[in-house]
């Protein structure tokens, strides 16, 4: 669920107007990009957001709750380490073809030969899917189960990974409630490093925390 609610407060004569806007997006799979319209109301100019893409296969839901799990892969080809799901990322290690690796979970991020999956390694660092063969069950998702709900401050670009080096995928108006599943430490931001994944997509939903202001409590570390 996509949910946006915009409030102006009118004049002279303290009467309020409240524009509302509220979206649900249920048993789609899709990218929602929002764009930004203006209307005049009672003299008053109303910014207001709509979604105006859905593209079918691509909106996930909140990961499922599981208890703690180790996975495990083998690398198939020389393999950079990094600091966050990223090649913006530092480059914090390398592993070589054949390695097994322990891997804890996954999350949505920027696509690598065409693989938009990253799996967190049990030494906290991340590596692209593209590289690493499962051996068993593939990771679970990143989170613990729960989505929770934040408020973007100001105009907020959505990308594919957690840096501004990563590709806008979407954008929300300020106002606009977001749909949060974890958190990652990655590119600075204005002194502050942590980036908010989204209720995802399969190329990553990724906005930089320090625009974004939580509703209850915050999310947990992907």
């Amino acid at each position: 669920m996509l949910s946006h609610r915009i409030g102006i407060t009118a004049s002279a004569r303290r009467r309020r107007l409240g524009v509302h806007i509220r979206e649900r997006v249920a048993a789609l799979r899709g990218r929602a990009h929002l764009q930004v319209t203006n209307r005049r109301v009672g003299g008053v100019v109303v910014a207001a957001a709509s979604t105006i893409v859905l593209s079918a296969g691509m909106l996930a839901v909140a990961p499922q709750a599981h208890a703690a799990t180790t996975y495990q892969g083998r690398v198939t080809a020389t393999l950079n380490v990094r600091s966050a799901p990223t090649s913006a990322a530092a480059d914090v290690g390398t592993l070589r073809s054949g390695a097994t690796v322990n891997i804890q979970c996954k999350v949505f991020g920027p696509s690598v030969d065409g693989n938009t999956r990253w799996y967190k390694l049990s030494t906290g660092r991340w590596v692209t899917a593209r590289y690493v063969a499962n051996i068993g069950p593939a990771p679970r998702f990143c989170g613990d189960g729960r989505e929770y709900e934040g408020r973007a401050l100001s105009f907020l670009n959505i990308r594919s990974g957690p840096n501004t080096a990563n590709a806008t995928v979407s954008s929300a108006p300020q106002g606009t409630l977001l749909p949060l599943v974890c958190k990652v430490d990655s590119q600075v931001i204005d002194g502050n490093s942590r980036w908010y994944q989204l209720t995802g997509d399969s190329g990553g939903q990724w906005v930089a925390a320090r625009y974004v202001s939580n509703v209850g409590s915050a999310p947990p570390y992907c």
